[in-house]
């Protein structure tokens, strides 16, 4: 009997099209310094998670909901950071790939999450998404 298991990152393919960046938390800290190029931050974390402590100015939004529509405010243009947990994070990846499929040019993984950032002591904000 063969036992076939989800990988903990689903491979991206770019043969078909389909291109993702990543990143490290030091990165996106320089970068949301910047205004220029737009940008946004999804946070694919529970909303009780992201209520104790996210990204400055990040958006809160499941996987499921991005693959629905894209989050308010971003649009195909949009540059976007996607944070999740952690490296091994399949609903980063998952949204991602949901982004992409909207057509956003530029989707961008923080590879290390939220664990990363908060291991660099990098600054956060807390409170509830705002529906």
């Amino acid at each position: 009997m063969q036992i076939h298991s989800e990988p903990a990152i689903p491979p991206v393919d770019t043969h078909f099209g389909v291109q993702l960046f990543q990143t490290h938390a030091a990165e996106l800290a320089r970068r949301i310094t910047k205004v220029h190029p737009p940008f946004a931050v999804v946070d694919v974390r529970a909303a009780a998670e992201f209520a104790r402590g996210h990204v400055p100015g990040a958006l809160s939004a499941s996987p499921a909901a991005i693959a629905d529509r894209l989050p308010g405010g971003i649009d195909t243009a949009t540059e976007v950071f996607v944070v999740g947990h952690g490296s091994e994070d399949l609903d980063r990846r998952r949204a991602a790939l949901a982004l992409r499929a909207h057509g956003v040019r530029r989707v961008v993984e923080l590879t290390g999450g939220m664990a990363d950032w908060n291991g660099l002591r990098l600054p956060v904000e807390s409170g509830r998404p705002v529906a």
